[in-house]
């Protein structure tokens, strides 16, 4: 369990690094906005706090699928360079509110640049992903156990 935690928090730091390098791109927001398909991807490497293995490199490709059921779906997909592998996928269904609510946070990081803005960001991440109706998260590191 403690395992899964740790690659939880980095899960939702990788996210929001993409946050901290202001890279969500203004073509990102207008899809969302829309909710139609599209595809970003950026790689970042996460401290671990393991002296053995200090950083993890990952990739990240975070996809809006579009709207189905009155709900707009995005999916996160983490790889792993060094495990090579997929590692987590999330996929989530925002309400008409949440995904206003996620543009919202989007615009402000990108605008203000700042910590407290990048901090909103993430707690509105962590927020959508534990909350079981919005998001699945499936961890495949919890499988091989």
């Amino acid at each position: 369990m403690k395992k899964y935690f740790l690659l939880f928090g980095i899960i939702i730091l990788a996210m929001s690094a993409n946050a901290s390098e202001y890279t969500y791109t203004p073509l990102y927001i207008q899809h969302l906005k829309a909710c139609s398909a599209y595809t970003d991807e950026y790689t970042t490497s996460v401290s671990t706090g393991d002296e053995n293995s200090p950083y993890l490199k990952l990739k990240s490709t975070e996809e809006i699928l579009g709207l189905i059921n009155g709900k707009c779906y995005t999916k996160s997909t983490i790889y792993s360079y060094d495990l090579d592998k997929i590692i987590m996928t999330i996929k989530c269904g925002l309400s008409k509110v949440q995904q206003e609510e996620m543009i919202t946070l989007l615009q402000k990081v990108n605008k203000e640049k700042s910590i407290k803005a990048k901090k909103k960001l993430q707690d509105g991440l962590v927020k959508f992903i534990e909350d079981n109706s919005t998001c699945r998260v499936k961890n495949y590191l919890e499988e091989e156990n």
